[in-house]
């Protein structure tokens, strides 16, 4: 066994913190990248033979396809001088589902469905892919704690799982990694057939370990009780399943059906697909499991009627039928109804010709009103000679000068001054002279009486 401690160089740029933790068959450790100054984690393997050694590489080769954000992503692989091979993975921050069993007892039923559902998408890209875990429990489903303290659902271990392909298949049954008779899992959470024989598998066992962990995590107990497969199995076969509301009597129906029939026997009673698992759990999680579940039935490419649930909610006399709304389906959404709109859209169009005409009307008033020549205030002379007179134009011929003004008789002279015109827009009429007491000269006007001399 290659031993580790802290400082230790791996590969020659790894630089080790911690160990982690350890099993039978390998060693996980904290370090660092020394060049990027990257915290990581290193699987390293401490079971060296060959069988180990080829299923801890495909373990390797399966993770990378994996895309999910719900599978911890890995970054290398290799090995050291002395042949032990090594993974290097994310680094995760927080704790698994074993540990927090262990500190509450057991969880609420809507946190439980969370959790699990957000593993199952993980799970069901495996499935997509070709792979079946068998080794789903509470242990390998990891909370990691994000920024900010968010968390995320990861599936670890993934060093069992099965290829469902003949050609994989192949290459197992050759190689020695799925050997007629050997059973790869942990007791309490493997199907009937998977103890039998771990060749013998497809996607329904993930389908069982799935149940299992919803009813460990919710009763606080393993459907069968044993600690050994002889046990389980014997468990199986001489006492029925006990009833998840026997332990949690205020547990919906519905979900304690669904749960019950993961965990059948016959794997022909499941649930064909844990797309369908995921529809008849998403009406118990939160809006955070409904959006797994909807990821899971897409992944899959799943079309679950609404009426599908029914199987696992018994309908009371009164209860009002299934929304889509409350349940994930891959179906269009609905019309949105849009009757609202018309006399909406009436009244916003009425308004607007209203507030135009305001603001019409508005800018009239306020246009400035056109100026009137004043006829009554005396003329400077110093400015009509620096000004050309009216009507006359700059550079044409003189024009004659107008006729000299009627004298005024003795009852115009007396008569009172009459108020100003109303004001009326600039025209072609001309002010009238102002009237004086005594009229004036016959005489021809002077020269200097008009501008640059024009008569």
């Amino acid at each position: 066994m290659f031993e580790l401690s802290a400082g230790q160089i791996i590969a020659d740029k790894y630089r080790v913190d911690s160990v982690i933790g350890t099993g039978g068959m390998g060693v996980v450790v904290a370090a660092t990248h020394i060049e990027l100054d990257q915290r990581v984690a290193i699987k390293l393997l401490r079971d060296a033979r060959s069988e180990a050694i080829a299923r801890f590489k495909r373990e390797a080769r399966m993770l990378v396809k994996l895309k999910s954000q719900h599978v911890a992503r890995v970054f290398d692989v290799g090995a050291l001088d002395d042949d032990t091979p090594y993974i290097v993975m994310e680094l995760l921050e927080g704790q698994d589902l074993a540990s927090l069993l262990t500190a509450r007892g057991r969880l609420r039923v809507e946190e439980a469905v969370d959790y699990v559902l957000e593993a199952t998408e993980a799970v069901a890209e495996a499935h997509v892919l070709g792979m079946v875990h068998r080794d789903l429990k509470p242990a390998n489903v990891f909370l990691a704690r994000g920024p900010g303290g968010a968390e995320t659902v990861k599936v670890l271990d993934f060093g069992v799982s099965k290829m469902l392909d003949a050609k994989m298949e192949a290459e197992q049954t050759t190689g020695g990694l799925t050997n007629e008779g050997v059973a790869l899992g942990s007791p309490g959470y493997m199907a009937p057939e998977q103890m039998t024989s771990s060749k013998d598998v497809d996607a329904r066992a993930d389908v069982y370990s799935l149940g299992a962990m919803l009813y460990r995590l919710v009763t606080g107990q393993n459907p069968y009780k044993g600690n050994s497969l002889v046990s389980v199995l014997a468990a199986m076969a001489i006492d029925p399943l006990p009833p998840l509301k026997s332990f949690v009597p205020d547990a919906p129906d519905g979900f304690a059906a669904a749960v019950e029939r993961c965990l059948a026997q016959d794997r022909e009673a499941r649930w064909p697909t844990v797309a369908h698992l995921a529809h008849a759990l998403a009406p118990y999680g939160s809006r955070r499991g409904r959006d797994s579940a909807q990821q899971i039935l897409a992944t899959l490419n799943v079309a679950v009627e609404p009426f599908a649930a029914t199987a696992v909610r018994p309908a009371m006399p009164s209860a009002p039928p299934i929304r889509s709304s409350s349940v994930p389906v891959l179906a269009p959404p609905p019309e949105a109804d849009r009757s609202w709109m018309t006399p909406v859209a009436a009244a916003v169009f009425v308004l607007a010709i209203a507030v135009g005409g305001i603001a019409w009307y508005a800018s009239r008033a306020r246009a400035p009103e056109p100026s009137v020549p004043v006829t009554s205030a005396p003329v400077d002379t110093t400015t009509a000679a620096a000004a050309p007179p009216t009507g006359v134009v700059i550079g044409a011929s003189p024009t004659p000068p107008e006729p000299p003004a009627q004298p005024a008789t003795a009852e115009t002279a007396t008569a009172p001054a009459r108020p100003p015109p109303t004001a009326r827009p600039p025209s072609t009429a001309r002010p009238k002279p102002r009237p004086t007491a005594h009229p004036p000269s016959i005489a021809p006007p002077s020269p200097t009486d008009v501008p640059d001399g024009r008569h």
